[in-house]
């Protein structure tokens, strides 16, 4: 039996899948999509699991280099930009419009992750990355060129990892 973390088999195995790039939706009770392979329920009822929750459990085992919500969180869910940004603030924030989440980030999600939230504009799209330096670290050389604007957002925000 696990000790700690994520308990959620589909939870746990999905974060174990999740590559650099890949997009993972987490997502309020109402959003609406096929319950697919991709969809990992954990809402159990109106506001339970709440984002927040959901998120920390996520960021303890999840790289997430950077994070979208929609465009009127900022000014419309104050409390959902915030709590995103809190538990990820060495992620890069952005926004994108509410069609981005239910068109291109909807399908292309590695996954989808559905908790109770109880809320407009509470979908975050977290954007798996990779500690660039520790990445390139047993390779002998230096962090390729090609690797140098992820290396530097990496730097700039503080990532864990980053020497």
């Amino acid at each position: 039996m696990r000790r700690k973390g994520i308990l959620n088999v589909k939870l746990s195995r999905a974060i174990s899948e999740m590559g650099h790039d890949d997009i993972m939706l987490v997502v309020d009770a109402g959003f609406p999509m096929v319950y697919d392979d991709r969809v990992i329920d954990l809402a159990l009822c109106p506001g339970v699991p709440d984002l927040r929750t959901v998120l920390s459990a996520i960021r303890q085992d999840m790289w997430v280099e950077a994070f979208y919500m929609i465009e009127e969180a900022k000014a419309n869910n104050p409390n959902a930009w915030g709590t995103t940004n809190d538990v990820f603030p060495d992620a890069l924030p952005d926004t994108r419009p509410n069609s981005w989440f239910h068109e291109e980030g909807y399908h292309g999600a590695k996954y989808i992750v559905r908790t109770g939230g109880w809320m407009p504009w509470g979908n975050v799209a977290l954007i798996s990355g990779i500690p660039v330096k520790e990445w390139f670290d047993n390779t002998g050389g230096d962090v390729p060129d090609s690797w140098t604007e992820r290396h530097t957002l990496n730097v700039k925000h503080g990532m864990k990892g980053v020497k």
